[in-house]
């Protein structure tokens, strides 16, 4: 569904239905890829084209293959995915491959590494491609396109991508979230130069006042940060809210009445985020980065997946 970031908001307008258990919308919002699960074993890419409402296989049939995750190309011309083989005894990582998205010209650009990856998307200039090792609490690496080097962000502890800016260096970055411990556990966010190398501490349970950070995203001009946090100045806090900070993890500004937000997207409209409601659906609200009451600009029954933002 599409909503528009407004407020009021008019109701979502529905682009398509679908079976699929990964998918990416097209940088220029005109087109969705998806991963199809089509066996117990074997997964297969397809795309549909929201203007046209038609829809194609991109990928051959591989019995016994899973094709996942699938990845636009900055130009929409092309799509990468990974792979991987299994069987009920077995499992074998294949690599992570390019193929047209007309179909052709299919070619794998990274070997095999170790329990396989999910590719999550491409950097802000189109020249790397972002991935997470499938592993306890997953990681981020960036395979550059061009020389097929790879660059992993806290490489001995697990770590996820939070959001991305187009100066270096530009990525956000949570590391401390994995298996038990209490809601949010020791959530520290980042900043990580993926070209040199560099990483900053900007939030976390050393920073003054000590928070369990979970998740992130810039402001369009990528300048400052909204971050989920929990507080931990007296505690293990099971509630979390939004605060709005500065690149270097300054001029901290609570978002009053973000009470439950997770996954913020600060969009020239505001900031969006989710909330869950107490009959177990999702709300979709936005915020004012300068404060005041949160609106709610849709509610829904159910809980809620993917989202994404997108300014064709």
């Amino acid at each position: 569904m599409a909503l528009p970031i407004a407020s009021p908001s008019t109701q979502p307008v529905k682009l398509a239905s679908l079976a699929a258990s990964q998918w990416q919308i097209r940088p220029d919002g005109s087109a969705l890829v998806f991963s199809f699960i089509t066996s117990v074993d074997s997964a297969r890419i397809a795309t549909a084209d929201l203007r046209t409402g038609s829809t194609r296989w991109v990928t051959a049939d591989e019995p016994g293959v899973r094709q996942a995750t699938p990845v636009w190309s900055a130009d929409g011309r092309s799509i990468y995915y990974s792979a991987s083989r299994s069987t009920p005894t077995s499992f074998s990582d294949i690599g992570i491959f390019r193929i047209g998205a007309d179909g052709s010209g299919n070619a794998r650009i990274h070997g095999p590494d170790g329990n396989g990856g999910e590719l999550l998307g491409l950097t802000p200039d189109g020249a790397g491609l972002r991935w997470s090792r499938i592993r306890a609490g997953g990681s981020l690496d960036v395979l550059d396109l061009a020389t097929g080097d790879d660059h992993q962000a806290h490489p001995n502890e697990a770590a996820s991508e939070a959001s991305w800016r187009s100066a270096r260096p530009r990525a956000l970055v949570v590391t401390g979230i994995c298996c038990a411990g209490p809601v949010g556990g020791n959530g520290t966010l980042w900043l990580w130069d993926d070209v040199a190398g560099t990483t900053e501490m900007l939030l976390g349970p050393k920073s003054d006042p000590p928070v369990a950070a979970v998740a992130a995203s810039w402001d369009p001009a990528g300048t400052r940060i909204v971050a989920v946090t929990y507080d931990r100045s007296s505690g293990f806090g099971t509630q979390s809210s939004l605060v709005t900070i500065d690149a270097t993890g300054g001029d901290r500004k609570p978002l009053v009445g973000t009470e439950g937000a997770g996954r913020p997207l600060w969009t020239p409209g505001g900031i969006v985020f989710l909330r869950a409601t107490a009959q177990g659906g999702t709300e979709i609200m936005l915020v004012s980065p300068a404060g005041g009451p949160p609106l709610s600009l849709y509610t829904d029954a159910r809980p809620l997946g993917q989202i994404a933002f997108i300014s064709p």
